[in-house]
């Protein structure tokens, strides 16, 4: 049996060599070290350390993935055997590997391009505000997690989400995703592993067709009979929904053909850019070294908004998924050594279940307002926080006033948390791509509840929020087909 050992402190210089610190701590030879979790604490200011969870004496330290995980579990006999897959983001891509693992045959239809070929648009609309309506920042291999930091955050891990971090290891990703409490890779690094996630799905026999846009489907007696892709219908009993939370176009498709959608509450508001010295400083105090902790992040929560996608060392990119609007989004690279951190600085917006298109006529509208305040250009309005607290200014006039009075009083609450929070800080918005607005309602068993044959995964179908949970939504969905 292994022995746990639990919350033990791990000095900043040794985070590499963890087996040592816990023979240290017990006297003891120990093997096959298992880290189950790394994380760094900082609630000491001058005194960082790195927080441990380990077992050892024992051959559990290998990760699971998908591959182990589904021999648990037989096929459906009751589905058909081929199955079609809309968005090549996390859910799709990791439903198609689990599928083709379950011996279902897979078509993978992506309206985007290959990932190398979307980072080159995208690095195009970055430079010369080039905008391509199926290859941008939300849209293409990868969904919009590959462009957006990738960080690989959960609230708590399940064996789905284990899983999912066991193949990201084994298609290029460091181990330490596995333990670590935070786990990042990076945009530069994701489009690799999403070049190697797609030469899985491959030699698994499975197709993928880009640039392929699902554009209608057809039902008769509440169940899927065909799908129309770029204009040319096909026969289809089983259809993966992984279509992402900025495919408008399909929330307005599936209306009209009865698939019940119902309005879900997300949060709007704005990025807020820091030094990312003042964010080491007020997170660690003076004189730590930052190469051993990396770049500090945070998080905070007050009475009327929250900070949600902190990025340190990280950048604020302009995005866009309709050719009149911009909202704004943070990521970061896998050094994470950019000199700014930024954060969204969001405000929870409720819905009623009833309400499937107040949510987002209300991302439209302040999209296509800041589009309209920077000159028709994809470049996001911004603001000092000083400036901002002063109620005038561009972002006041931008805002819904029941955002910026939310976000005024965040940002004194925030300043009392962290000094120099406000004097140091820069407003970029809108922040509105937080989550979807609308969820595509689905039985236990993952299927439409309103038309058989419709299987909605991911960010899209209003049941995960990232990277991770995202793709692990897809496994689940493979495991119950």
């Amino acid at each position: 049996m292994p022995t746990s050992l639990q919350q033990f402190k791990v000095p900043l210089s040794q985070r590499n060599n963890i087996p040592e610190v816990i023979e240290k701590l017990t006297g003891q030879r120990v093997f096959n070290v298992h880290i189950e979790r790394l994380a760094l604490d900082c609630r000491s200011k001058g005194n960082p350390h790195f927080v441990c969870n380990a077992t050892y004496n024992t051959d559990g330290g290998a990760s699971v993935d998908c591959a182990t995980l589904l021999k648990k579990y037989a096929k459906n006999d009751e589905m058909p055997n081929e199955v079609s897959i809309v968005g090549a983001g996390p859910a799709g891509l990791w439903a198609a590997y689990g599928l083709l693992l379950k011996g279902h045959k897979v078509n993978l239809y992506e309206q985007g391009k290959p990932v190398e070929e979307r980072f080159r648009d995208i690095r195009r609309f970055l430079k010369s505000g080039i905008f391509l309506e199926h290859s941008n920042i939300f849209f293409g291999e990868g969904g919009a997690g590959a462009f957006s930091d990738g960080k690989l955050n959960t609230r708590s891990r399940t064996e789905f989400s284990q899983a999912v971090l066991g193949d990201l290891i084994k298609i290029g990703a460091s181990e330490e995703i596995a333990y670590l409490a935070k786990p990042h890779i990076g945009t530069d690094r994701l489009q690799f592993l999403i070049k190697n996630m797609r030469k899985l799905i491959l030699e698994l026999g499975g197709k993928i067709y880009f640039e392929s846009c699902l554009q209608d489907i057809s039902v008769a007696g509440n169940r899927l009979n065909s799908i129309c892709i770029n204009k040319k219908w096909q026969p289809c009993e089983a259809l993966v929904l992984a279509n992402g939370h900025s495919a408008r176009n399909i929330y307005e498709m599936l209306a009209a053909h009865g698939v019940l959608l119902e309005g879900k509450s997300f949060a709007i508001g704005v990025r807020i850019e820091h030094p990312q010295s003042f964010i080491n400083e007020s997170r660690f105090g003076s004189g730590v070294d930052c190469k051993l902790t990396g770049a500090a992040d945070y998080t905070l929560t007050g009475k009327t908004a929250y900070s949600f996608c902190m990025c340190p060392g990280g950048v604020i990119v302009p995005c866009a998924s309709e050719p009149n609007g911009v909202a704004t989004n943070g990521m970061s690279y896998s050094r994470r050594n950019s000199p700014f951190a930024n954060s969204a600085l969001v405000v929870p917006h409720n819905i009623e279940k009833n309400d499937i298109k107040s949510g987002i006529a209300l991302q439209r509208q302040l999209e296509t307002a800041a589009f309209e305040m920077s000159g028709k250009k994809f470049l996001a309005p911004k603001q000092s926080a000083e400036s901002f607290l002063t109620k005038k200014g561009n972002l006041w006039d931008l805002m819904p006033n029941n955002v910026s009075c939310a976000l005024e009083t965040a940002l004194h609450e925030f300043e009392k948390k962290m000094p120099g929070f406000v004097k140091n800080g820069t407003l970029i918005a809108p922040e509105t791509r937080t989550s979807s607005p609308i969820r595509i309602v689905r039985k236990e068993n993952g299927e439409s509840v309103s038309v058989s044959g419709i299987y909605p995964v991911g960010e899209g179908a209003g049941y995960a929020g990232g990277i991770l949970t995202s793709a692990a939504d897809g496994v689940q969905l493979s495991v119950k087909l």
